[in-house]
């Protein structure tokens, strides 16, 4: 590949280093052995009354451990990874390939984030196809929205974690601060939820739908059958209010990943 494509020569050494065998391998097991487990349950599922309620469960019992997977390969490529090449200076080492700092850091967002979360797209992608494709092409919306929620699940912690190691730098202490930090939003989730059902107020039922919005579409449409799903009091959020809190995460994570990006190029310093 030469010289004549740095970014993407970059970009190969970093996925030829964080999916070295058997990684890969093991992944691609995990991710099709875990939704096959489940799949008993799945067709248990279709006794629920609206089709609608029925696809995203589902697709929940697909992607509930995946999922943790994913997150455990998002701390070790990025808490530890990406902070460990700092502290030797390896990062140093790839800013002298002709590069700027941005393309740097989408090559480090491609390997440590998006293609993990890939793994999460085609895992429920296949599951779901195999076992119920008249369901999902059916309700195609829902499922694309569904899609959207699990990846927001992910997608938001793996932000943090990247700033995180960004700033920290150091492999231990990042991947410390990232196990906290997934635990801190699921406790305020948590929180959330537990106020929610004992004050009813609106505006915590906003927050934590923002911070969830998998349970906000869940709600929507179990409450719409008749069912009694956990949630933060109040009644059943309305479609368009699924879509501003699926909307409002999204944002989220994508100022904190540009809150990362402005660090790494105005006030991070290789070691």
């Amino acid at each position: 590949m030469g010289r004549r494509w740095p970014t993407l020569e970059i970009l190969a050494m970093d996925l030829k280093e964080a999916y070295r065998f058997p990684i890969p391998e093991i992944l691609a097991f995990l991710y099709a052995f875990f939704p096959l487990i489940f799949s008993p349950v799945a067709y248990a599922a279709m006794g629920l009354e609206a089709e609608e309620a029925r696809l995203l469960i589902i697709m929940s019992l697909s992607s509930s451990m995946i999922s943790f997977i994913t997150i455990i390969l998002i701390l070790k490529n990025i808490s530890y990874g990406l902070a460990n090449e700092i502290r030797k200076g390896l990062v140093q080492t790839y800013l002298t390939y002709p590069v700027g700092r941005a393309s740097f850091f989408l090559v480090k967002l491609i390997s440590g984030v998006l293609i993990p979360i890939a793994y999460i797209v085609l895992s429920i992608c296949v599951f779901t196809g195999l076992l119920f494709p008249d369901l999902a092409l059916k309700h195609l919306d829902v499922f694309l929205l569904g899609l959207l929620a699990f990846v927001a699940d992910v997608l938001l912690p793996a932000s943090l974690m990247f700033l995180a190691a960004i700033a920290v730098r150091r492999g231990g202490a990042s991947l410390a601060i990232g196990i906290a930090l997934l635990f801190a939003v699921n406790v305020i989730s948590s929180i959330l939820l537990m106020i929610g059902n004992i004050t009813g107020w609106e505006g915590v039922r906003h927050v934590y739908y923002t911070l969830n919005p998998l349970a906000a579409l869940m709600r929507h449409y179990s409450l719409a059958i008749g069912g009694t799903p956990l949630g933060p009091g109040g009644g059943a959020p309305t479609m368009w209010e699924c879509v501003a809190y699926l909307s409002g995460n999204y944002a989220i994570a994508i100022a904190f990943y540009v809150a990362a990006l402005i660090y790494f190029l105005r006030r991070f310093e290789p070691v």
